[in-house]
């Protein structure tokens, strides 16, 4: 068994910190959308997804700038549906990339020791945050090093966290997000996230194209 090292806050109840760590496991690769493909759309659908104009979502990265989407939700490849990764997105962006908080949270998790480019799974630097309705973002490949934050800090959304990179089980830098439900959410235990700040996408930002933050 993979010996995972991680820091939860003390704060969230131990049924929320034990369904993080099992997400993370089942998770493997926290991506996988960093292989260069474009993962194809499956057949079976997603969502209900919430209004982006009421979303409290932004982009996880600066405005201004744009990332391409090499895996969105449901895809025929590591985002298969009925799988936590169902509503996970991969955003491709070179090391050193900051990553901003997507929603205003208070960080519950971060782990940044592991070296990038190693392609080991369970390797995956990664910082969490927790929102006021108890749903966490998860922030996956994050660089060696590349926190910018520490336990129980209070971020507004549009905070700078982290450094993108390359850790874990992952063959091209990239960033993998995704937002696990509120305790006692059902299904896959992900929900599906929409973002306030860029072009419509009422089912979801969709794989094989770039997306700017506004």
């Amino acid at each position: 068994m993979l010996l995972y090292r991680f820091c939860v806050s003390s704060s969230l109840h131990l049924k929320e910190t034990l369904s993080i760590f099992i997400l993370t496991i089942l998770l493997g690769c926290g991506g996988g959308g960093g292989s260069g493909q474009v993962a194809p759309p499956s057949s079976a659908g997603c969502g209900p997804y919430p209004s982006e104009s009421t979303s409290p979502y932004v982009l996880p990265y600066e405005s201004g700038t744009s990332s391409f989407v090499s895996q969105g939700n449901c895809t025929n490849g590591s985002h298969r549906t009925g799988t936590p990764d169902q509503y996970a997105y991969d955003f491709l962006m070179p090391i050193g990339t900051l990553i901003i908080a997507s929603r205003a949270g208070t960080v519950s998790r971060v782990l940044d020791t592991f070296a990038d480019n190693t392609g080991q799974p369970g390797e995956e630097n990664v910082v969490g945050i927790t929102h006021a309705d108890g749903s966490v973002a998860l922030y996956f490949h994050l660089a060696q090093n590349g926190a910018m934050v520490s336990l129980q800090q209070a971020v507004d959304v549009g905070d700078t966290i982290a450094l993108s990179g390359n850790s874990g089980n992952s063959t091209e830098p990239h960033l993998h997000f995704v937002v696990t439900g509120p305790p006692g959410t059902g299904g896959v235990g992900t929900v599906p996230v929409t973002f306030n700040n860029t072009d419509p996408h009422a089912n979801g930002l969709q794989s094989g194209r770039s997306y700017a933050a506004r």
